[in-house]
Formats: C-alpha cells, sequence, structure tokens
C-alpha cells in the first residue's frame, strides 16, 4: 500500500512519519488490496488536524478529526476509519449473503455532525453528449460521470481522475471537467479545471447537436464536505456541484427532505 504523508504549512518529522505510517498500515487487514492513502496534517490555532484519504476496493473513505497534538489526532484518525471501513465491509458481506449486487452506498458524518448518504456513480465511460442525454432520460439536472478516452492512451491515474459533471444552472447547462492535458503534463495539475456552457441545438438520441462553450467564469466551487453542506443548506438548493478539495475530484450533493447524497467517483 503507497502511503502519501504531506505536511500543510508544516514540516512532519521522520519520527511522527513513521508513527503515522505504521498506524495507518493498520488498515490494509480489511482489503486484499489497498491503492493508496494520503495523510494531510495541518495545525490551525490550537486546533491540531488530521485528514485521510483512502482509496482501495472500488471505494473512496475519507475522514478527519482534531486534537490536542498531531500524535492524538493520528490516533483518533485511525480509529475513526477503522470504524468506517469496517462497517462498509459488514455491509458488503451482508449484501453478498444475500445476493445484491447493486452499487453500493454508505453514510458519512461531517465534522458538524451532519450525515451525507455517500453513493458512488457508474465508473462507465462516456462521451460528453451521452452523459447529458443519459441526465436527461433520468430526468435529473446533474450527473457526474466519467469521460471516455477515445483519442488518447490513459494509464491509471488518468483513467481514476477523468470524470467531468454536468448540470442545469438557471434556464441553461454547464459542464465542468479537468483538461485533459492537466493530466498528461508532467507535474498533473489536478485541482486546475475548466467550465463550458451548453448550447443545446438537437437533443435527438439519434442525430443530437449540442455546442459547448468555455465559460469566462466558474460556478463550481472549490469546498470541503463539510462546506458544501453548509452552503447547501443556507442557499435552499436541492443540489450542487462542487469540486470537493480533501479528496481532488468533482462530486455532486443533492438534498431530499432532511436527507442529504453525496455522489462521489468510482475506482
Amino acid at each position: 500500500m503507497k502511503i502519501k504523508i504531506t505536511g500543510r504549512r508544516i514540516d512532519v518529522s521522520d519520527a511522527l512519519r513513521d508513527y503515522a505510517e505504521k498506524k495507518i498500515s493498520r488498515l490494509e487487514k480489511y482489503f486484499h488490496q489497498l491503492i493508496d492513502t494520503h495523510l494531510i496534517l495541518y495545525i490551525e490555532k490550537l486546533d491540531h488536524t488530521a485528514d485521510l484519504v483512502m482509496n482501495g476496493d472500488s471505494v473512496q473513505f475519507h475522514a478527519r478529526v482534531k486534537a490536542a497534538d498531531l500524535y492524538s489526532a493520528i490516533d483518533l484518525l485511525v480509529d475513526k476509519m477503522d470504524i468506517q471501513v469496517s462497517r462498509f465491509k459488514e455491509k458488503i458481506q451482508a449484501r453478498k449473503g444475500h445476493g445484491v449486487t447493486e452499487e453500493l452506498s454508505f453514510d458519512v458524518i461531517s465534522d458538524k455532525g451532519k450525515e451525507a448518504l455517500l453513493n458512488q456513480v457508474s465508473n462507465k465511460p462516456l462521451s460528453k453528449i451521452e452523459a447529458f442525454l443519459q441526465m436527461r432520460l433520468d430526468k435529473k439536472d446533474y450527473i457526474l460521470f466519467k469521460r471516455g478516452v477515445a483519442e488518447m492512451d490513459s494509464d491509471l491515474d488518468f483513467a481514476n481522475r477523468n470524470y467531468a459533471v454536468i448540470y442545469r444552472s438557471g434556464q441553461g447547462y454547464r459542464m465542468a471537467e479537468i483538461p485533459a492535458e492537466n493530466f498528461t503534463k508532467q507535474n498533473p495539475d489536478y485541482d486546475s479545471f475548466n467550465e463550458y456552457e451548453l448550447e443545446v441545438i438537437d437533443e435527438s438520441p439519434v442525430n443530437p447537436e449540442i455546442n459547448f462553450k468555455k465559460a469566462d467564469t466558474l460556478k463550481v466551487g472549490k469546498l470541503t464536505l463539510d462546506e458544501a453542506l453548509d452552503t447547501l443548506e443556507k442557499s435552499g438548493s436541492r443540489y450542487m456541484p462542487f469540486f470537493n478539495t480533501d479528496t481532488g475530484y468533482f462530486n455532486v450533493l443533492s438534498k431530499n427532505g432532511k436527507k442529504y447524497e453525496v455522489f462521489v467517483p468510482a475506482f
């Protein structure tokens, strides 16, 4: 398992790095294969914060904790992730026992106690035209989808991150995507993306015609899940696409009554 440890505006000592790696490694017992984990450590005022994103077994997990010191934060973080991952594995086993094969979802709890149902979208590659037509077919105002890579050779990193979102904005539609060149250059820039305004001329499934014009401004915000929950709640909207700064991927947060649901990429 690849473990990446980053200090945000702090230096991570060798002792702290070694301690974190040993603690995080115990989570590997839940999976036959873990792709990678990314631990971010930082200090804000009196809060020592540990943030962990873990990819493995076609699912992504995220947890964050605050404590009086970074060692305690790492301990609490691994305990929190241990509970989250073990519950997820229990759901997998329970569904397998009943012959259930549909895509899995599970609850995540924000730092402020809000609960959201986390759902992975399909990882079937779609062109942007196909994605728009699928969104209309599903009678939804948004779709998070994996982009097709017909014109270029794909590698693991590109395949994992090549997701885009189309959403209704006012009376029209917009699409946000990370440009392909960002994946292929020597130092990829994953958190820089473009937005396009859609001019729907003909949405016929046989011969659709949709123009994608690059927008001058961005409407999709760069937010954490907590910030997105707060923003959606204050706005009164039913849904909101956002770029999750904790994970580096597009998400869509929606609200149905008092329940929240966040759509994330599948890996």
